[in-house]
């Protein structure tokens, strides 16, 4: 199965058993950055929807926070023990394999280098950073006890993130839903002004270019 029909499914799956959401949502925080998925697809679909799961009530958001803060800070854990033992000079040569270019590594490295554990909080925020922060941050051999507050520190507030993403979609489309009218004149008066601007902005631009 491709990842792309992995996710499809486990969005279906997430929406007919919200049930059983929360290990769903755990598996996919950990193999996002446990098995580098997120180098070819990041988990961002999933754990949204679950968060306006959330919104709607078909999942506590303890148990959401809990269940993405858990997977996303074990699967750090594995990747910076991954990361330690290969050491910089190995690592940069792995990650070629997974078609990582040399000048990715070296943003992330930069990235690290700058912000030190701090980036285990920022960082998460980036999906290609995200995935890699844990294998650069090992090689760097940092103190596996700081490396552990930061990193349980950032996937609370990644995961929290995300339950306030959620709650915005879910506010945006109960918006959308009840004003339908007044949505509709909105969004034909935006594509108004949008082709207005277009067509005289450009006419303007060639005026002032000659």
């Amino acid at each position: 199965m491709e990842i792309g029909s992995l996710v499809s499914e486990s969005v279906l799956f997430l929406k007919s058993h919200p049930e059983l959401s929360c290990f769903l949502l755990f598996t996919w925080a950990f193999l996002e950055t446990g098995l580098l998925l997120g180098l070819l697809l990041p988990a961002e679909k999933v754990l949204i929807v679950g968060s306006v799961l959330v919104a709607k009530g078909a999942l506590s958001p303890f148990s959401y926070v809990l269940c993405v803060s858990a997977g996303t800070s074990l699967g750090y854990t594995a990747t910076y023990f991954f990361g330690f033992f290969l050491g910089e000079e190995l690592l940069s040569k792995v990650l070629k394999r997974f078609g990582v270019k040399r000048e990715t590594f070296l943003k992330v490295k930069s990235f690290v280098e700058r912000k030190g554990e701090l980036s285990l909080i920022v960082g998460r925020f980036f999906a290609v950073v995200r995935a890699l922060l844990p294998l650069v941050i090992g090689a760097f051999e940092p103190s596996f006890l700081r490396f552990t507050i930061f990193n349980v520190v950032g996937a609370l507030i990644w995961a929290t993130a995300y339950l306030f993403l959620g709650d915005l979609i879910e506010r945006s489309f109960s918006i959308i839903i009840t004003h339908k009218l007044e949505t509709a004149l909105v969004i034909a008066l935006s594509l108004i002004l949008y082709a207005l601007w277009r067509k005289h902005g450009k006419d303007k631009k060639n005026l002032s270019g000659t």
